[in-house]
């Protein structure tokens, strides 16, 4: 193998395979990286069986070959060298030859028998999508994601699409549960669940890039195509929670506020919140300030009161400072609803002028 490509290119190339390669110790071949000069295209490939990565970049390619070297000596190694233009890549005597205006380096090759292909799909279920709707709604419900491994099937989000005409993302860890819909309606694609580590690293591979994305998938597997990248991801196997039946279908009290003053509120109350980050709510319908308070032996305490459009009954409950804070960015409004159903019952956020998000809050027992 020879060939010349540009580092700028081949850095980006290395870092989303470093972060994708696998950290097994009974699987070391899986700390590999595969550089594949076909003829035609410069592939790099890596995989940890859970995810697995192939990126194509321009190369002047000069003689075929393959080559399988460790990504995060590669990865180190260009991230540490100052030239910013060609690398000229040759495999030499099972090495790879590494060499610029300024520098040259090799690195031992490692044996090819037990590097896994990557499982491409050649599915005839796939749908196409603009990149920034579909980053834009898996980064405004993963956050919601449960981070135990114990039950998958909400370590997820739930991607699905029915007869509502609406593609929507939800996510949920029992305690809080975010949902988006976009505006898409994709028959075929039915209901997935795509694992939280598969979704950080979905937004970090294609958060930024313009155009859109070809999804495809089966039961057990999903593919996202962007020209020269193709990321491979097992789904969850599993069955995601009925959210429906526990989103309130009749409220109490609504308080309208505006959103970045409650921002704002919330990081001054989260300084002096407990040990569980308990946050008291109080709301009167015959006042016109929204009232929150926290309080820490240790430290001190905190009530603000924030302005508010308010109806309904009077409520007084407590709930997770942080779980109401995670959703607010995600809201594309100006002003937000906080609907309540009456103590010791859940509180549904809502934009007021942004009704493709909910997200649903559950209250604590203190």
């Amino acid at each position: 193998m020879k060939l010349i490509c540009f580092k700028k290119d081949l850095k980006e190339a290395v870092s989303i395979c470093d972060k994708i390669s696998g950290k097994n110790l009974n699987l070391p071949i899986l700390s590999n990286i595969l550089l594949d000069a076909n003829g035609k295209d410069f592939k790099l490939i890596s995989t940890n069986l859970e995810l697995g990565v192939e990126i194509i970049i321009p190369a002047k390619i000069e003689n075929k070959g393959k080559i399988i070297i460790p990504v995060s000596i590669f990865n180190s190694f260009l991230s540490n060298i100052s030239e910013n233009n060609q690398i000229n890549l040759e495999v030499q005597n099972n090495n790879l030859i590494i060499s610029t205006n300024n520098n040259s380096t090799f690195i031992k090759s490692q044996p090819f028998d037990d590097f896994p292909n990557l499982p491409k799909l050649k599915s005839d279920n796939k749908f196409s999508i603009p990149i920034i709707d579909f980053i834009s709604g898996l980064k405004t419900v993963f956050y919601a994601c449960s981070l135990s491994i114990i039950k998958p099937e909400i370590s997820s989000v739930y991607l699905y699409s029915n007869k509502t005409n609406m593609l929507t993302f939800a996510a949920t860890d029992s305690f809080r549960l975010a949902e988006k819909k976009l505006n898409y309606f994709f028959p075929e694609l039915g209901q997935i669940l795509i694992p939280f580590k598969t979704v950080v690293e979905i937004i970090r591979i294609f958060e930024g890039k313009e155009g859109r994305i070809d999804v495809l998938f089966n039961k057990n597997q999903i593919n996202i195509i962007k020209e020269n990248i193709i990321f491979i991801s097992r789904l969850t196997d599993g069955v995601f929670p009925d959210y429906n039946q526990i989103i309130p279908k009749k409220f109490t009290t609504d308080v309208v506020i505006n959103k970045d003053f409650f921002i704002n509120s919330l990081k001054i109350s989260g300084v002096f919140s407990g040990k569980l980050n308990e946050l008291n709510v109080a709301v009167n319908p015959e006042d016109s300030f929204f009232v929150i308070k926290t309080s820490n032996n240790e430290l001190g305490e905190n009530i603000s009161k924030i302005p508010a459009k308010i109806t309904g009954e009077s409520v007084k409950i407590t709930f997770n400072y942080k779980y109401i804070y995670d959703c607010l960015s995600n809201i594309n409004s100006e002003e937000i609803i906080l609907r309540f159903s009456g103590e010791g019952k859940p509180l549904l956020i809502t934009g007021a002028q942004d009704n493709t998000f909910q997200y649903l809050v559950m209250p604590m027992s203190v």
